[in-house]
């Protein structure tokens, strides 16, 4: 069946070191009264530039502290104090939660949005949608918005001085693409807009493949270097690029529908939205029946850069059997994505697959 071309990115994106000094600059040419939205430490590390500039460039600003969770009431807490302050864009600071919570909050009252991602843990910034969660920090919905954001800065110097735990999550939901993109488009009709999506998503894959690793050791060390670039140009504007061109073609898949499985599971709340798709990444390839010589490139890669890639990196050893088919219901759930994928996937054969793929990659990291 043909389907209609939607294509959708951001306005501007633009990237380099030490973008956050001149932001004012970009930003005033979309509003003149912002609400600034941050976590804690992405704000203390963007404060004092970002604030100057906006006072260089005449723009009126107040300033709120992200909760923590991407949670409805988060999000209405947010727009209220936009409406309520008659702000024209919102400035969403931070990792993809608070960059989630400030799309949807711009959304909801219909102003402008800039994003200016201070970690490169996923494409939040640049993507039209958030993920909802409750105060639980249980998966709940996508949402997926009309407009994109109107900015994004991406200051490469702020990315590399961050945690390198979180540019090693980026890693994996970015390695993902590839993998998600062509089993969600398997059996439709590729257009060309799709064509171009799926080598983007490829493109995405190998240059991970390519730069990740000296990327993650750079982070570490606090260089910006051109490995470091490279990865950050697919974590973000890549990534966004897959589902901007390829629409309902190129989607997430049976990966990030078991990520939301495990959400359920209090064990695995202290890691990150990467981390848990890394392991579920693994989970996909043993649905798909990928070569071992795949499984083994993945596997070794994501643990290179210190990734969980069995279930007791992720706290989970010896989890009983019940409780992964509660995981493998939810991953499975009406909504879910693993409906993207190109053959029906049942509660138990996710089950099959998250045992096979936590076997395997225990095999491969003891070497034996």
């Amino acid at each position: 069946m043909m389907m209609h071309l939607v294509m959708g990115s951001p306005n501007r994106y633009i990237q380099y070191a030490g973008i956050i000094k001149d932001a004012g600059d970009y930003i005033k040419d979309f509003g003149k009264r912002a609400l600034v939205v941050g976590g804690h430490t992405a704000l203390s590390v963007t404060s004092d530039s970002l604030t100057a500039s906006l006072t260089k460039n005449n723009i009126d600003y107040i300033v709120t502290e992200f909760k923590g969770e991407v949670t409805q009431d988060e999000i209405d807490r947010v727009g209220t104090i936009a409406a309520e302050n008659n702000r024209d864009v919102i400035i969403g600071v931070g990792g993809g939660k608070a960059i989630d919570t400030a799309k949807a909050a711009a959304n909801k009252i219909g102003v402008r949005l800039v994003t200016i991602p201070t970690i490169a843990a996923t494409c939040a910034s640049w993507t039209p949608l958030s993920v909802i969660y409750n105060d639980e920090h249980e998966f709940l919905r996508y949402t997926v918005f009309r407009d994109s954001p109107s900015l994004v800065l991406v200051d490469t110097k702020v990315i590399a001085e961050s945690p390198a735990r979180y540019f090693a999550a980026g890693i994996s939901d970015t390695l993902v693409k590839g993998y998600e993109a062509a089993a969600s488009s398997k059996g439709k009709y590729i257009n060309v807009p799709t064509r171009a999506a799926l080598s983007m998503a490829d493109l995405c894959t190998e240059t991970l493949f390519e730069y990740g690793r000296q990327a993650y050791e750079d982070v570490k060390g606090n260089r910006v270097s051109e490995a470091v670039e490279k990865t950050i140009d697919a974590i973000i504007a890549l990534s966004g690029m897959v589902g901007g061109l390829g629409s309902d073609n190129c989607r997430i898949a049976a990966a990030h529908a078991i990520h939301n499985g495990f959400t359920i599971l209090p064990e695995v709340h202290g890691f990150n939205h990467g981390e848990k798709i890394a392991f579920s990444t693994l989970v996909q390839l043993c649905l798909e029946n990928y070569p071992d010589t795949e499984f083994e490139r993945v596997t070794n890669f994501l643990h290179s850069i210190d990734q969980p890639v069995t279930l007791s990196m992720l706290n989970l050893e010896g989890i009983e059997n019940d409780r992964l088919e509660k995981v493998a219901r939810r991953a499975c759930a009406p909504q879910e994505s693993t409906h993207n994928m190109y053959f029906e996937v049942t509660p138990e054969d996710v089950v099959r697959a998250i045992i096979e793929a936590d076997r395997k990659a225990t095999a491969l990291i003891r070497g034996v």
